[in-house]
């Protein structure tokens, strides 16, 4: 490392100007911009980089301070001088220009002091993703020192940061909460912009770890308070709460109805006689089990002092039907068993990772496959996940990776039906320049992407039975070769693969390889049709309403009454990506801001209501007048040949045939509605 030692001349220090041009000055000099990076200024055993200028500013070097310049290896003796000239020499300013930069100085100070020292963090990156500045805050934070951020790439020294995902898009996101190593953060991100260029990107974040423990501690506070009340409303004992002067701050509703009925609601003395009070106001001694008849019922009382720091500040007296007592204790009991399992459930879905929260619905058989997802997340086993389309496969697939360890590394999703047939292996595992032609370099593969990362293959049903060989050998050696090419490439990657088809059919009908099917199936995770879990359609509901009001620029907040009968008496075919569409299309049409049962589809709308397929009245006709009808009618609700032979319960080529013969292929999917 080379040093030199130069004292700055210039009246107002190195102020904003004078160290812009300082930096000019070394940028017309040292071409190489690693080289200029590693420049170093230092002053009073403080560092900053040469490049950055507002850490060369917060220095707060005056006039006549010495500063020392740090370079990797020894500079040219003329850029030396040149270095030395700059500072030495006082240059000639006007008045005006003085003040110029002795204003521009202080406002820098004062604004880098008051960034420096405000309590939420801030981290800058230029459009490099090279950080040049960190606050205070935002060291403490991050548990990192201020020389091991600057002027290094984010996404090496703060994984977390997604600041290159803010200068790849361009978005502003907001409130978007993270954790750290000690801390809980909310994080924003956005862009910085330069005459309509993006300069770089900012994140500003704020430490809510107290609020987090605030917040669990109100929750709990919550849940005793309504599991107090609920035990009051439930039982049958007459309850009230005194001040020490024997007068009612509470009573629940069965003490109130007695209080009416004996004319009595100031002084609990006239309810427990007066000689017990006194004995409690006096000796503070607690009483219980004592009979007393009261509107010709018989009570057992009891009667307890509140006692706060050694002073008496009232009583809690309760009463006690005679002949109901054993009645109370199974109820109790009852109202104990309840706690437990309410506290059970709560527990379930309070055990899920963050990263299912994007996943919509309470139901049990919903929670099952989510509570195995979650366990499986942090291991590297193979999961397949099986389930009708729309049912959610993707989301749950991401939501393993987002929750895993491997979340900061790739999560590549590859959809096996998509692909062409001749495509789907250099897709997979990537070629070798001169494999084929067409392949004028080499190209890594989907496997080779998601190293270190995860794998989704999507519609796993759908590959090539060749290609299924390729990819056993590849989940049993985890290695594969390019196309073309004859290297091992060693992988580290986990496999999730998804299906809404019977792979156990597929494997019956010589579609799909029975080992590989075993390698695949390591951890089922099967998602429940939307029919099988319709208590969850108001939440999901609900959760559409708010986004496409967000999408839209609507504001609708209720439903007509029956509305959610309709949907509950569908059987969602397309699952929730069908429930969504309707959602869509329902709030595109609504004039108010109310959701109407008329703007459903007419087969959701009358789902459930008989009307004659056929009209048998009168005459009878040929049966193949009949078979045209039925024809006539269901051929406009299924897109395919195919799967209007499955609703028919006939072949594919009959259906064509049947088709084909009554002229009706116009009407093919007229009515269909996509999933």
């Amino acid at each position: 490392m080379y040093k030199m030692a130069v004292r700055v001349c210039q009246e107002n220090g190195l102020h904003v100007r004078s160290a812009a041009t300082f930096i000019a000055l070394l940028q017309n000099a040292v071409k190489d911009h690693a080289t200029l990076k590693k420049i170093q200024v230092e002053h009073q055993g403080r560092q900053a980089g040469v490049t950055n200028l507002l850490s060369l500013v917060s220095l707060k070097v005056k006039q006549n301070d010495e500063i020392t310049l740090k370079f990797a290896e020894e500079i040219p003796g003329e850029l030396e001088k040149e270095i030395v000239e700059f500072f030495t020499e006082t240059p000639n300013a006007d008045i005006q220009d003085l003040e110029a930069d002795r204003l521009l100085m202080e406002n820098s100070v004062i604004m880098q002091e008051a960034i420096s020292h405000m309590p939420n963090g801030m981290i800058v990156v230029n459009t490099e993703n090279i950080i040049t500045f960190v606050n205070e805050s935002a060291i403490r934070l991050l548990e990192v020192p201020a020389e091991e951020l600057l002027n290094k790439r984010a996404i090496e020294v703060i994984p977390h940061s997604r600041l290159h995902e803010i200068l790849q898009t361009g978005e502003t996101r907001f409130a978007e909460k993270q954790s750290l190593q000690n801390h809980t953060i909310l994080a924003n991100r956005a862009p910085i912009y330069l005459d309509g260029s993006i300069i770089g990107a900012v994140a500003i974040f704020q430490d809510i770890s107290d609020f987090e423990k605030l917040s669990t501690e109100l929750i709990r506070e919550r849940e005793l308070q309504e599991k107090l009340n609920l035990v009051l409303d439930s039982v049958t004992d007459l309850i009230a709460l005194t001040d020490e002067n024997g007068r009612y701050m509470y009573m629940n509703e069965q003490m109130e109805k007695l209080l009416q009925e004996m004319d009595e609601k100031t002084l609990v003395a006239k309810l427990i006689g007066e000689k017990p009070w006194k004995e409690l106001l006096s000796g503070k001694i607690a009483f219980y089990n004592d009979m007393k008849i009261i509107q010709q019922e018989s009570y057992l009382v009891k009667a307890n002092p509140i006692m706060v720091e050694g002073d008496f500040r009232g009583i809690v007296v309760s009463l006690s039907l005679y002949n109901e007592v054993e009645s109370l204790m199974k109820k109790l009991e009852i109202m104990q068993e309840r706690t437990k399992y309410l506290e059970m459930e709560l527990s379930k879905h309070l055990d899920l990772d963050d990263a299912f929260s994007s996943i919509i619905g309470r139901s049990g058989a919903l929670f099952e496959s989510l509570s195995i997802a979650n366990k499986v997340s942090r291991t590297i086993s193979t999961v397949l996940i099986t389930g009708e389309s729309g049912t959610g496969k993707e989301l749950v697939a991401r939501a393993i990776h987002e929750s895993s360890n491997r979340k900061h590394n790739p999560y590549i999703r590859v959809n096996c039906a998509v692909i062409p047939r001749n495509l789907i292996e250099s897709e997979l595992f990537g070629h070798e320049k001169g494999a084929f032609t067409g392949a004028d370099k080499t190209r890594q593969g989907k496997f080779e992407l998601a190293d270190s990362g995860t794998l989704f293959l999507d519609e796993i049903g759908a590959l090539d039975i060749e290609l299924q060989a390729k990819l056993l050998r590849v989940l049993q050696e985890r290695e594969i070769e390019r196309v073309g090419g004859n290297r091992t490439i060693k992988l580290d990657v986990r496999i999730i693969a998804a299906t809404n088809e019977d792979l156990p059919k597929l494997i019956d009908e010589r579609k799909f390889r029975e080992d590989l099917y075993y390698r695949l199936n390591i951890i089922p995770i099967h998602l429940p049709p939307l029919r099988n879990r319709k208590g969850d359609i108001p939440l999901l509901v609900e959760h559409f309403r708010k986004q496409y009001n967000n999408q839209l620029g609507k504001k609708i907040k209720y439903y007509e009454k029956g509305f959610f009968e309709a949907l509950g008496s569908y059987d969602w075919p397309g699952n929730i990506r069908e429930l969504q569409n309707i959602v869509e299309l329902t709030m595109n049409l609504t004039e108010d801001e109310t959701l109407h049962c008329r703007d459903l589809p007419a087969y959701i709308h009358h789902h459930g209501q008989t009307e004659p397929l056929l009209d048998l009245k009168g005459k009878l006709l040929p049966l193949e007048a009949y078979e045209k009808q039925i024809f006539e009618h269901a051929v406009q609700y299924y897109p395919s040949y195919n799967q209007l032979a499955k609703a028919l319960g006939i072949t594919h080529k009959t259906a064509a045939s049947k088709v084909r013969k009554y002229q009706l292929d116009h009407l093919l999917g007229k009515k269909y509605q996509p999933s």
